[in-house]
């Protein structure tokens, strides 16, 4: 009776994550959340044939269900970690590996006596294997934040439980026919001792899913909606992180970027349009900078550029390529003859200088350009406080 009360426990806790998982899937992006959920699926599935092992007739068909229901559910979450850490990564590799086992207990380890080397091991070893993949993924491929050593933590010890019951199993000789399975001490320590870890799995599962569900909403903050750059906190912290981190000497641009006319383009073909040309030249930035370069919104229709390892004359590059592909960018909402410009502000900084100061800089250029008729550049004097040179003219484009 003991038994029976704990699997009925065991399918409750089952039960009750996986529909936990699936609301969070249902609201979330966090994809690892419907890897959880089914798996948490298979398990109450398992803990059903276990319960129903009396009234199964057949004793190969009750060790299939409970062995093939297992062995998925902790394949499924496995293969959901590896994908959570590294999205392409293979996965197929992990169900050849339940279904080789699954099969392998199906028509050898039925027929095994209970309780001998081969059918506790053979029983119990794929469980732990899998289990222990979990851990071992999270190991190599997660940042190893707290809850993600939580979580390994969790799966090492459900390997070892896993390898504990094949030896106690192989140690007492008394491994329970499936038939008798839940009338026996056996079957009490297996339920209570998998309800347990299940139990701390799913809290452990949950609270790492909560973790990048919050990561998720920070980093959509830190994001304009509309032009996909940094928010102007977002890039200035970044900007002082990339300086900081740099080596000396080593010249970055800042580059300043301003709409022309962009109130007349609001005025004349309404804000939709507006917002049009933002979406438009921000990816045109983004494009253009590359994965190394920092893109952000500053203002309405300002932006901000830094480029590492970026000195004058590729700023001037970046620059007259930026003004050209405005040119040739059809902007929704706009007529096709409307052409879009926009002036801009160069200032040559290192890590020697404050990010303030560099970006007073680059608007006091982006201010001369606009002043000397927009759709231009200039270049600010270098600040005597680096060390990339003597200050200089700024120069015009």
């Amino acid at each position: 009776m003991g038994a029976t009360f704990l699997l009925v426990i065991n399918f409750a806790i089952g039960l009750s994550f996986a529909i936990a998982f699936l609301a969070l899937a249902w609201r979330s992006p966090v994809t690892l959340s419907r890897w959880c959920a089914a798996g948490f699926l298979a398990a109450s599935a398992t803990v059903t044939a276990e319960a129903l092992s009396p009234v199964i007739p057949s004793v190969r068909l009750t060790s299939t269900l409970s062995f093939s229901m297992l062995m998925l559910a902790l394949t499924l979450l496995a293969a959901g970690l590896v994908r959570h850490y590294r999205a392409r990564a293979r996965i197929g590799w992990l169900f050849a590996i339940a279904i080789a086992a699954s099969l392998f207990n199906t028509f050898v380890l039925v027929d095994e006596p209970r309780g001998q080397p081969l059918n506790a091991f053979g029983y119990q070893g794929p469980f732990a294997l899998m289990t222990a993949i979990g851990a071992g993924a999270i190991l190599l491929l997660s940042p190893r934040r707290p809850i993600d050593l939580v979580l390994a933590t969790v799966l090492a010890l459900s390997a070892l439980q896993f390898v504990a019951k094949a030896a106690i199993a192989v140690a007492t000789r008394t491994g329970p026919g499936v038939k008798a399975y839940l009338s026996s001490d056996y079957a009490f320590y297996s339920q209570t001792a998998g309800g347990i870890l299940s139990l701390l799995l799913g809290i452990a599962l949950i609270g790492l899913v909560a973790v990048e569900v919050m990561a998720a909403a920070s980093q959509r903050m830190r994001r304009d909606e509309l032009s996909g750059m940094l928010t102007r906190g977002a890039f200035l912290e970044a900007v002082g992180e990339r300086l900081a981190r740099a080596p000396r000497g080593m010249p970055m641009a800042l580059i300043m970027c301003d709409l022309d006319h962009f109130k007349q383009i609001n005025d004349g073909f309404g804000h939709a349009a507006g917002d049009a040309v933002i979406r438009a030249v921000g990816a045109n930035l983004i494009a253009l900078a590359g994965d190394d370069g920092l893109c952000g919104r500053i203002g309405g229709e300002e932006f901000c550029v830094l480029l590492p390892d970026c000195g004058a004359v590729a700023a001037q590059i970046y620059v007259d390529a930026m003004r050209g592909l405005n040119a040739m960018t059809a902007i929704p909402l706009l007529p096709k003859e409307q052409r879009v410009t926009a002036s801009f502000g160069v200032a040559i900084t290192d890590r020697d200088e404050a990010v303030e100061a560099a970006m007073r800089r680059a608007d006091l250029a982006l201010y001369a350009a606009k002043s000397a008729g927009r759709d231009g550049w200039r270049l600010a004097p270098l600040a005597p406080d680096t060390a990339l040179g003597e200050p200089g003219l700024g120069l015009a484009g």
